[in-house]
């Protein structure tokens, strides 16, 4: 055989295999393919076919580019020997940063809010898709987009390692949370998009999403531009290690807390879009409290602000996520009444987390309450361990901080008692949107705040600092409850009051929070269970039966 027949043979010897291993790798995509969540598939086709991506991955490119040349133009000589890399990485993180911070969220946002506007999810909702399966389609569309922004600018950000300056854990450390930022600014648009389908609506929440990522963005420069310079130094400290966990912690915790909330605004009407988002909040709670003893323990010694700021943004916390709570519709489908717990202790614990705004308001005081308790606790047991190494205890400042604490309860039990019941009687004469619900609120505070300054200027009581006309106002009486040295009659006499009308509020709301109690739970209809039971088959492969030859002998 000729040299030439033998190579021939080697070549179609050779090529059966390199198509079988390509045949492999299609078919493993292939599969991988088929199983990717399809809206996923969707969404990023859809977002990598646009002009809009286009455009940006060009000039994304095109920036790069021009900030490459004219950085090491504008250097000159000086940067073969001086370290201009943390200048040059400053440039380039604002290139990347707009398609990051303003772009990827947007879209998110414009891609749920389209199809409101549209009605397209419609079509969405019909098919055997569930709305958290929506959500993350869509969110993992954004993350593949930042994913392809992020690799085209990653070779100038090695370029900037190479100038001194800067070294990888710094590049790193930024770029990490850059990409948690841009997550979670798009995981916001879509809960954005999911308010409203009126367009009208859809034009507002349109500016102040562009309004608020543009903030984000210019936020960002100072941000970097100072860590630029301190991170060298910060990763040798405990305390930015701990700073930084904690940060996470609060991250992930909202990030599911706003995922949840955005899944509940898609789902349909009769499904339960409380309870996860309940339970997502206590869990909040018991991690916030947790890292409130540790840092009293570790960095926050005898820092009694730390302890007024600490308990001041649990209060806002609760006063806000009332604010939602308390604007559910009083209504339980039956399909929500089917899963409501039936045993003693599960009607205790449990009902608080079912959907209602009557049991909203008393899973807000049974938060508020067991958070008091067990902070209190921690930090009593720090004390009398010896590890908080402060006299806030041994002082008498406890009771102080006791009473900010009930102060601020009652505060919100009262404006949140006073806006359930405002709330109660509008909706027995008109509907009564999520979005409504939260202007009430925040509405009766400013009257509580601005009708005692109204007086307070026009009277002989301005030339006082503080009195009890201001009772209804609370922050000026947190701020001075917080202020003041001792507890006096004025403090005293302001607790009666504030705590007496929360009590008042919350009796007047006891009947409501009584009907939403009688819920019990109901059986399936015939229809449902055997439905539920069709589905359950589907999902598990029949059990196999022992078959016998002498019956299909017998058959014949």
């Amino acid at each position: 055989m000729s040299a030439e027949a033998q190579f021939a043979a080697v070549e179609v010897t050779r090529e059966p295999a390199a198509s079988r291993r390509w045949g492999t790798v299609d078919r493993a995509i292939t599969w991988i393919g088929d199983r990717l969540n399809p809206i996923l598939v969707k969404e990023t086709r859809q977002a990598l076919k646009s002009k809009q991506f286009a455009i940006t991955f060009g000039l994304l490119l095109a920036c790069g580019w021009v900030w490459s040349i004219l950085g090491v133009a504008y250097s000159g000589p000086e940067i073969y020997y001086s370290a201009r890399g943390p200048e040059m990485f400053f440039g380039y993180y604002l290139i990347l940063t707009f398609p990051l911070l303003v772009i990827v969220p947007y879209g998110a946002f414009r891609s749920l809010a389209g199809e409101q506007e549209d009605r397209t999810y419609e079509l969405l909702s019909i098919t055997s898709l569930g709305p958290r399966q929506i959500i993350r389609g869509k969110l993992g569309s954004a993350v593949l987009q930042m994913m392809v922004y992020l690799s085209a600018i990653s070779p100038c950000l090695a370029f900037t390692y190479m100038l001194r300056g800067i070294d990888f854990p710094t590049i790193l450390f930024i770029l990490a949370w850059t990409a948690l930022v841009s997550l979670g600014l798009a995981v916001i648009g879509l809960l954005a998009g999911t308010v409203t389908s009126e367009k009208h609506w859809q034009v507002v929440l349109s500016v102040m999403m562009i309004a608020g990522l543009l903030l984000v963005f210019f936020m960002s420069w100072p941000i970097v531009a100072g860590a630029l310079s301190n991170l060298n130094f910060a990763f040798t400290y405990s305390e930015f290690w701990q700073g930084n966990t904690a940060l996470l912690t609060a991250y992930a915790s909202f990030f599911v807390l706003i995922f949840y909330a955005a899944a509940a605004q898609i789902t349909f009407a009769s499904d339960n879009r409380t309870t996860r988002l309940r339970v997502t909040m206590v869990v909040q709670q018991l991690l916030y409290i947790g890292w409130v003893v540790w840092f009293w323990i570790t960095e926050a010694r005898g820092d009694d602000e730390f302890l007024y700021g600490s308990v001041s943004l649990l209060l806002a916390y609760w006063f806000l996520m009332g604010m939602f709570m308390t604007g559910e519709s009083p209504e339980l489908s039956p399909r929500v009444k089917r899963a409501l717990p039936q045993s003693f202790l599960g009607r205790a614990f449990l009902t608080w987390f079912n959907p209602g705004p009557g049991t909203g308001y008393a899973f807000v005081l049974c938060n508020l309450l067991a958070a008091v308790l067990v902070l209190g606790a921690g930090l009593a047991v720090v004390e009398a361990s010896g590890s908080g190494g402060l006299s806030l205890w041994r002082a008498g400042d406890a009771a102080q901080l006791l009473a900010f604490a009930a102060l601020g309860i009652g505060y919100i039990l009262l404006y949140l008692g006073l806006g359930l019941l405002a709330i109660r009687l509008l909706r027995r004469l008109t509907y009564v949107g999520l979005l409504l619900s939260l202007v009430v609120h925040p509405l009766l505070v400013l009257i509580g705040i601005f009708v005692p300054l109204v007086i307070y200027w026009m009277s002989d009581l301005r030339y006082m600092d503080y009195s009890l006309l201001h009772a209804s106002n609370p922050f000026w009486s947190l701020v001075e409850t917080a202020d003041s040295m001792r507890l006096d009659g004025e403090m005293i006499m302001l607790l009666i009051l504030v705590l007496g009308g929360a009590a008042i509020v919350a009796v007047l709301n006891l009947p409501g929070i009584a009907r939403e109690l009688r819920h019990v739970r109901v059986s399936k209809p015939k229809r449902v269970a055997a439905e539920d039971a069709q589905r359950a088959a589907r999902k598990t492969s029949p059990k196999p039966q022992p078959t016998s030859p002498w019956d299909e002998a017998t058959a014949d």
